[in-house]
């Protein structure tokens, strides 16, 4: 016969794991350092994450909780993180970038306005792998590192570190920034509209010539994701040296 301090206790143990849980996941968070290395003040966004100013040295630590289903089961999580130039907040945190703005706040909840170049993660993806990239297809703004800190990641270290801002067309030029073929024509040579796959252009393949590892079209894939062990730590450098 089950009685109601058994139903208790038993309810009690459940809640018990469940907090236990939480709070591992909460310890094994993954810590994304953000530097930057610019002579520039920027402000970092980071979706999720939210934002902050760095002058030039500054860190700023992110810890990005693993999340959970219902069932307890892991599943994929997505992440960005960019910076921003030219800004300038009021004591709300409300205001303006002249690149990478978040729609005119501090604090970034959402994605941002181009040009500028972005770094990419998915937690979990096949063989419970991390995924990351730095992608050129919402433009660019600063040269930029995106680091895992394990040896076991398939490439430790990618980067882009040219001039791109310096060699832009000038029908694609901003001021702080170059946009994307993309961002401006907005056609399906560019954008790859409605496909899993598309061909570089000359401009992606001029891209691609000045930063192999990054993406330089929506369907530049083979080449410019890469892999680290899920769980481990990154590091986000402006302006490497």
């Amino acid at each position: 016969m089950i009685s109601f301090k058994n139903l208790y206790f038993s309810s009690f143990v459940v809640n018990t794991l469940y907090l236990l849980s939480l709070k591992s996941d909460s310890i094994h968070a993954v810590t994304f350092t953000i530097h930057n290395n610019c002579t520039y003040t920027v402000w970092a966004a980071a979706v999720p994450g939210g934002g902050r100013e760095l002058k030039h040295g500054q860190y700023w630590v992110v810890n990005i909780g693993r999340n959970y289903s219902q069932t307890g089961r892991n599943y994929s999580q997505t992440g960005r993180i960019w910076a921003r130039t030219n800004c300038e907040f009021d004591t709300n945190g409300i205001g303006k970038c002249e690149t990478g703005d978040c729609n005119g706040a501090l604090y970034c909840v959402s994605n941002s306005k181009p040009p500028f170049t972005l770094a990419e993660y998915t937690f979990r993806q096949f063989n419970n792998m991390d995924s990351f990239d730095i992608s050129l297809v919402d433009g660019f703004n600063v040269p930029l590192e995106f680091r895992g800190t394990s040896s076991e990641c398939k490439k430790k270290v990618i980067k882009c570190t040219a001039d791109i801002n310096g060699l832009c067309p000038t029908e694609l030029r901003h001021s702080g920034g170059c946009y994307h073929p993309c961002n401006i024509f907005k056609n399906n040579q560019f954008c790859c509209y409605g496909s899993s796959s598309c061909d570089p252009t000359a401009y992606s393949k001029s891209l691609k010539d000045l930063c192999p590892d990054v993406y330089t079209y929506p369907a530049d894939h083979a080449t410019s994701t890469f892999s680290c062990p899920n769980g481990i730590d990154y590091k986000v450098v402006f302006c490497p040296n």
